[in-house]
């Protein structure tokens, strides 16, 4: 009788340890690009308060499994400029609700909707932009920049018109 226990007990651990191990793995990154520049710009008489903040440019080496193939892509999203305090407003954890596109280069076009954090000049910011259709539908992408140059930003503000360097933006 007590061998039967001890085997019972011993087969149930095994079946359940694989199910228990499989809860305990993150999910993994599914790629994204390393690397790119990008340009933002102050736009006049854009907007719903008079001015929006365009930030354009390449993101650079690119490789994941849900866009084989791809190995950059152009950004060109937009989000208000705040007139109140002559800056982007943008610095921080809650940044700039924003919107746009991502032309990847096997020429798909990803729709993207989410937060843009400015930096202060040689800070980091993370913003993260939902993939609302196109390739990548469903998934985050999470952009590590930095801002390089601020040029002739409104105010002087933290965001604005200037240079951004992508450190990486990743699939989530």
């Amino acid at each position: 009788m007590r061998f039967h226990r001890s085997a019972a007990a011993f087969l149930g651990a095994t079946l359940i340890l694989p199910v228990l191990t499989g809860f305990a793995t993150a999910d993994p990154i599914v790629g994204g690009c390393y690397g790119g520049q990008l340009t933002t710009t102050n736009v006049p008489g854009s907007g719903s308060a008079g001015m929006n903040t365009n930030v354009t440019g390449g993101l650079t080496d690119c490789g994941s499994p849900q866009l084989p193939g791809v190995t950059g892509a152009m950004l060109n999203i937009s989000y208000p400029f705040n007139v109140v305090t002559g800056s982007s407003s943008g610095t921080g954890a809650g940044g700039n609700p924003a919107g746009g596109t991502i032309a990847w280069s096997d020429g798909s076009v990803s729709v993207v909707s989410g937060n843009w954090v400015t930096s202060p000049v040689g800070q980091n910011a993370i913003s993260t932009l939902g993939i609302i259709s196109g390739p990548g539908a469903g998934q985050q992408l999470v952009l590590g920049t930095r801002q390089i140059a601020n040029a002739g930003s409104v105010g002087g503000g933290s965001g604005g018109a200037g240079s951004v360097d992508v450190i990486d933006a990743l699939f989530r």
